[in-house]
């Protein structure tokens, strides 16, 4: 477990967490997080305690639609058969997509997230950024994030909520710098530049697309928003 883990979901996430009323995507990233933060995985379970109490009793049966919920995110994070450690994509679809080997070859990912990395196809969004959709619901987009040694996205801000896991390396932007195991939240109110020194592997999910402010990707704007519906209709 990381314990240099200085960036955590906000406490009414947690606590929502604990209530099981995110969306599925914003449960899986939350369920990474805590396998990598002893931290915020014990105030999950304060949050669980508390709520029994407040029942006083034997909670009833969920509903069917939270049954349904719970079973999905089992798929999700039920692990492959071998119980990989590392990241099922083969290495040389990695190398294709411009990764250095050194960089994945020993690279763990939580459990939440083994089986979303399986099979990812991974595009050039622009020098030095890849992406990797990974269609867990349709409430949201989730992705694999991959920054080269010395790339930066474009500046931009948000049309709606972004939550990002780091799961390895680091990145920095006009706000701080973060490793390993931090867990960010940026919205509408937040214009910044990720860009990352040595690389960084990370995760995202978002209920709405990017906004580019500045230059030439402000053009693309009107596409990511396309894009982003296509992603979530699939």
């Amino acid at each position: 477990m990381n314990e240099s883990i200085a960036h955590h979901p906000a406490e009414d996430m947690l606590e929502s967490f604990a209530r099981r009323e995110l969306s599925t995507g914003a449960s899986v990233i939350v369920s990474a997080h805590l396998e990598m933060c002893n931290r915020c995985r014990a105030r999950v379970a304060e949050f669980e305690s508390r709520e029994m109490r407040e029942w006083n009793a034997e909670p009833e049966p969920p509903p069917a639609e939270t049954r349904d919920f719970d079973g999905m995110i089992e798929r999700i994070v039920s692990l492959p058969r071998q119980d990989a450690e590392t990241v099922a994509t083969p290495v040389d679809d990695l190398q294709a997509a411009g990764f250095q080997e050194s960089f994945v070859k020993d690279l763990r990912l939580p459990r939440a997230l083994r089986q979303a990395a399986a099979r990812l196809r991974w595009t050039c969004l622009t020098e030095g950024i890849h992406q990797a959709i990974a269609p867990i619901d349709r409430e949201t987009r989730c992705e694999f994030i991959y920054m080269a040694a010395g790339a930066s996205t474009p500046v931009h801000t948000h049309y709606g909520r972004e939550y990002t896991l780091i799961l390895q390396g680091r990145f920095h932007d006009e706000l701080g710098s973060y490793g390993n195991g931090d867990f960010l939240f940026r919205d509408a109110s937040h214009e910044h530049q990720p860009a990352s020194e040595n690389g960084c592997l990370s995760f995202a999910v978002l209920d709405r697309p990017l906004r580019f402010t500045r230059g030439l990707p402000r053009l693309m704007n009107p596409i990511n928003r396309l894009r982003f519906r296509g992603v979530l209709a699939r």
